[in-house]
């Protein structure tokens, strides 16, 4: 694997293919670092800032050990420096502190970089808070004990990302794309828009068919909602028990809008009877719309109160209806 560190710090210079990867990379989720043989960091993207609290001129020049502070007797510094001796790559798990001084577990993933005669020229690392997961389930470390590592990490990976029944995001994942987006929003002046769909008087079709019928109808209708964003910048995530949401990124509140009634005419369409619906006979869903260009004094959890509200008024106003508001 070749890359040009230089064109990754210039900026948009280069080529269409290189400014593509360059946006890959710093949009990525997870937090991004590249540093040179000796370990001196060259860049870092976004993620790794939010993860670590140190914006980039404190962490470029730098070497990554400064983030375990006092604490160097760890398994896993041994074996980084032992995979970066031998020029290989390797996946642990570090105690690392932020900036306010708070601890958190570091999934670091390192992989080394050669130039195009194969030499070692730079070594490429990935971050993600693995805290809550692991704490979460103390045994899950020993159950994966003796297997390889990789497989531990795609089956936590996946129930971090995937709800089970829809397939869509989990709300933690989703939330933390948002903010990513969020944040190169508020950068770059570019407008979100939120929607929030809520299927409507679904207690009672839950009452009717019990749970597992009504898990297989949430599925049913999650899958056609989900597959109306299918833009790359798009995220639908399930947001509650019978809620799914998700976020457009370029679209402004008119656009948004009619992509919200399309939706609940593509859930009208799958005709999924509804013995019990005040609405209708098949089952439908209301939405709830907010469409914004973040503002630096603006969270995120007002907007999603915002959306919520949107919500509430189109079932207030009878339901299998979009309500679509510009957040202030």
């Amino acid at each position: 694997m070749s890359v040009e560190p230089l064109n990754i710090r210039a900026g948009l210079s280069g080529s269409p293919d290189q400014r593509l990867f360059e946006a890959l990379v710093e949009q990525a989720p997870e937090g991004v670092v590249l540093s040179e043989r000796d370990g001196k960091v060259i860049y870092v993207n976004a993620a790794m800032e939010r993860l670590t609290g140190y914006n980039r001129a404190q962490i470029c020049g730098r070497n990554l050990r400064f983030l375990q502070a006092d604490d160097h007797e760890q398994e896993g510094v041994a074996k980084i420096r032992d995979a970066v001796r031998e020029g290989s790559g390797c996946r642990t798990v570090l105690r690392n502190y932020r900036q306010d001084g708070t601890m958190f577990l570091n999934e670091v993933s390192i992989v080394p970089l050669h130039d195009s005669s194969g030499g070692l020229t730079h070594f490429a690392s990935f971050h993600r808070d693995v805290t809550e997961k692991l704490q979460a389930e103390p045994r899950a470390e020993s159950r994966t004990e003796g297997r390889d590592p990789s497989m531990s990490t795609q089956t936590m990976l996946a129930y971090l990302r995937d709800d089970k029944l829809t397939g869509l995001l989990r709300r933690p994942y989703f939330e933390e794309l948002v903010r990513r987006d969020w944040a190169l929003a508020q950068r770059e002046s570019r407008r979100l828009s939120f929607v929030i769909f809520d299927l409507d008087c679904f207690a009672l079709y839950r009452d009717v068919f019990g749970r597992q019928g009504a898990e297989q109808a949430f599925r049913r209708i999650a899958r056609v909602i989900g597959g109306c964003f299918r833009r790359a910048s798009d995220l639908c995530g399930r947001f509650d028990d019978d809620q799914i949401a998700a976020l457009m990124t370029g679209m402004d509140l008119e656009q948004a809008s009619k992509l919200a009634d399309a939706v609940l005419g593509r859930v009208r369409d799958l005709a999924v009877h509804h013995p019990r619906s005040i609405v209708s006979r098949y089952v439908t869903a209301s939405a709830g719309v907010v469409s914004l260009v973040p503002s630096h004094d603006l969270t995120v959890e007002r907007v999603y109160e915002a959306t919520l509200k949107a919500l509430k008024d189109a079932k207030e106003l009878g339901r299998n209806r979009v309500v679509s508001r510009e957040c202030e």
